[in-house]
């Protein structure tokens, strides 16, 4: 078929959709040239397409090309840094260099960041298995082996998820899930999606139902604990993973688990001493390491707490979490020799994304603490810029919803509503925005004895996300 051309600047996005469709048909072909074609007027129009961008690494791959291939990956990995297909490429190329160890890497990052690629997952068990590394290979076969088994709607919602497109995402779970209401993964999966959209009441309720069809299911109760916690429902959260703990008393991550929701609910003894057990177990845990860490923190025992995390990055030496967590002491200053770890850590391509944003601000701190302020600012700003692409905060966008606020809430609404409201002694709810200074407000207010400052309750969230929808309220 003959690649389609456009002028920069004519093609919408059904037009885009369309090509891309033809470029498919001609990479599955070998027809590599015409859909290099297509493609250049795709990005002669929109130069950022990642989807062009990873369709053309493709193709230039099979044409050889690896040196430019790389390139266009290089780019994408600028404009989505966690697009784990760009990664998986990479492990193709590497692999078609003989460079075994760099395409591990790339594959595990690949893995990392889109869990859904059972083809990075399948290369990834092969080359830990000829490396010798035979437990690991099996658990990278059993990952692939289970998004084999899953419907084809259902891995297409999995790596919808984990690139970002979740309303894509949504409507197609919910299609599946429409024709198949009892699916335990497709509830699962919608259950996520509800999470990351803020629907937690919903998600709450759909792994709840899940559990009820499917009670033994570990990863949907996991799944469950993790929403409650987020709905700060503790307790509930707790009595969840003591029921998991029960069903196996010795299993690490079943022990990890139960020690955190302890953490949560303030049962600091009892943390401790499962963290602990846990560590009797897997002596050199990194993250379980840095969990006990913070309860240690928590209780006082401030020199505990840091050679607790000191022990987590000694065993990891990519573990940002334990050297965030010595920065987010406030009053530790990094060694001479930690700093240049994290320097080198920094500096690794086998570091993972949302980790590279940990050690950045931790250098920061370092820098911070040696009064070299330009190199502080500078690894500061570099861990913005990077948190930046990933929470997707718009600066333009908050000013826009301040200025409807503004717009709405007028001296005249509140002037024609004076003297409304009710005398009932009900307890009053203070709600408050995001740099709009209410935990200021919250502190000032909660220093009064009939006065409870709560945490970022995840409830009127929860509301304004059912009224976006269109959800009856009750």
């Amino acid at each position: 078929m003959a690649p389609f051309l456009f002028a920069r600047g004519n093609m919408d996005s059904k037009s885009i959709a369309l090509s891309l469709r033809d470029v498919q048909s001609n990479i599955y072909k070998g027809q590599f040239e015409p859909a290099l074609s297509s493609l250049a007027s795709i990005l002669s129009a929109t130069p950022d397409h990642i989807e062009a961008l990873y369709m053309k690494a493709v193709c230039l791959r099979y044409k050889g090309e690896h040196t430019d291939s790389f390139a266009v990956l290089q780019k994408i990995k600028v404009l989505e840094p966690e697009f784990g297909r760009a990664f998986q490429e990479e492990g193709h190329l590497y692999l078609a260099g003989s460079k075994k160890e760099q395409a591990i890497s790339a594959f595990r990052l690949a893995c990392n960041c889109n869990p859904a690629l059972e083809a990075s997952w399948r290369k990834l068990s092969e080359l830990l298995s000829s490396n010798g590394a035979h437990e690991e290979a099996k658990q990278a076969k059993a990952q692939a082996d289970r998004l084999t088994a899953l419907p084809r709607e259902l891995l297409a919602v999995s790596n919808f998820i984990h690139e970002g497109n979740l309303l894509k995402a949504e409507a197609l779970c919910r299609r599946f899930l429409k024709a198949n209401p009892h699916h335990i993964e497709a509830m699962r999966l919608l259950a996520d999606l509800g999470a990351r959209l803020g629907s937690l009441e919903e998600a709450d309720f759909l792994l709840e139902s899940a559990l009820t069809f499917d009670p033994t299911n570990v990863q949907v109760r996991l799944d469950h604990i993790a929403v409650l916690r987020k709905r700060q429902n503790f307790e509930a959260a707790l009595k969840q993973a003591k029921h998991l703990l029960g069903q196996d008393p010795e299993n690490p991550v079943f022990l990890s688990h139960y020690a955190i929701e302890c953490l949560q609910a303030n049962l600091l003894d009892e943390a401790l001493e499962t963290f602990n057990h846990v560590l009797k177990k897997l002596p050199n845990d990194p993250a379980t390491l840095t969990s006990k860490g913070h309860v240690l923190k928590t209780i006082g025992h401030h020199d505990d707490a840091v050679d607790s995390y000191r022990s987590a990055y000694a065993s990891s030496s990519l573990y940002a979490d334990a050297y965030h967590a010595l920065a987010n002491l406030k009053t530790y200053q990094f060694t001479d020799t930690e700093l240049q770890s994290m320097l080198s850590a920094e500096d690794s391509r086998d570091l993972n994304y949302s980790s590279r944003i940990q050690f950045c601000f931790a250098l920061g701190k370092a820098y911070e603490d040696r009064k070299d302020y330009e190199q502080s600012f500078t690894y500061y700003k570099r861990g913005n810029d990077l948190k930046l692409k990933q929470c997707r905060y718009s600066a333009d966008q908050m000013d826009e919803e301040f200025a409807a606020l503004a717009k709405s809430c007028s001296k005249e609404l509140f002037e024609r509503n004076y003297g409304t409201g009710h005398q009932a002694s009900d307890p009053i709810f203070i709600v408050g925005l995001p740099r709009a200074g209410s935990t200021l407000l919250e502190q000032i207010l909660a220093s009064h004895s009939q006065v409870d400052g709560t945490l970022e309750l995840p409830n009127i969230i929860a509301l304004a996300h059912k009224l976006r929808a269109g959800y009856k309220i009750d």
